[in-house]
């Protein structure tokens, strides 16, 4: 497993590179959840909180276009994590080793250091989970064990629990009482931020805006991976724009997908996402 130190924070310092390799293997986590790995020699300098954009090499027309994709580890074995919701996602789902695939990669700017002397603290919901993994794991091999609150509808959707407790101090919540407190996530965040946190978050929109807001309510850093529909992941297409807190836009691909969580306008995103459904859990 690559942990990339987060001493040099220069993401545009990792080329991106479009490779088309083999999938080495598909790890199946029940019946919607699988994590897929492949072979790259040359290795994906990815670091935490970045993404890449993949399609099957044999796709054709359809789907036409490739998927987001947070990166779970880089190196020479790149892994990510995804949920069967859409044809793109359900083909993926369904392959099997020795299948190619096109990657670009890595993309986006990734998670900033923490701040010094301040307890990470990782937010996560769903699929989520991802870049917080790599991030958790990344810190664990500097030796800073982060604290996790990881939520889901209902133990079946808490792909890598495990994984994530291995490295973290890790608080579970579902909504229907299936594992861990019942209820959503951010019902035990208050209990969890204290004076000296920082946060970090990936999940659904809605819960990272109630994250973003009790953070700010107690003046603490927060940090936000974006999730946005988007066509390129490098900023050609111009379709993942963010409204911002001073009436402007950022774009996802290039200036995220992880942005400090302070500067979104969530009230403006949350109209955005109902519109484009469709596109979001596409990307999923």
């Amino acid at each position: 497993m690559t942990s990339p130190t987060f001493a040099k924070r220069d993401d545009s310092a990792a080329r991106r590179q479009l490779v088309t390799v083999p999938l080495l293997r598909r790890q199946s986590i029940g019946v919607d959840y699988h994590v897929l790995t492949f072979e790259i020699p040359a290795g994906a300098e990815a670091r935490p909180g970045q993404f890449l954009m993949i399609r099957g090499a044999d796709w054709g027309d359809a789907p036409l276009l490739a998927r987001p994709m947070s990166y779970l580890e880089g190196g020479s074995q790149p892994s990510l994590l995804l949920r069967s919701v859409g044809e793109g996602t359900r083909r993926m789902a369904r392959a099997v080793p020795g299948e190619c695939f096109q990657l670009v990669g890595p993309l986006g700017t990734g998670w900033r250091a923490p701040q010094p002397g301040r307890t990470p603290l990782l937010v996560a919901g769903g699929v989520g989970v991802a870049p917080l993994l790599f991030l958790a794991r990344s810190l664990a091999a500097e030796g800073i064990r982060a604290v996790a609150a990881y939520g889901a509808r209902s133990e079946r959707d808490l792909p890598l629990a495990e994984e994530l407790g291995k490295v973290a101090d890790l608080h579970v919540v579902t909504e229907d009482g299936s594992r861990g407190t019942r209820g959503l996530v951010t019902s035990v965040l208050e209990a969890l931020l204290g004076p000296n946190t920082e946060v970090f978050t990936c999940g659904p929109e809605p819960m990272m805006a109630r994250v973003a807001e009790l953070c700010a309510a107690r003046a603490l850093p927060c940090a936000a991976s974006l999730e946005t529909p988007m066509a390129c992941g490098f900023g050609v297409c111009l379709g993942c724009a963010v409204p911002t807190t001073d009436g402007k836009y950022l774009y996802a691909c290039c200036e995220g997908p992880c942005v400090d969580a302070h500067r979104i306008a969530w009230h403006q995103t949350a109209r955005a996402v109902r519109a484009s459904t469709s596109g979001r859990s596409e990307a999923s």
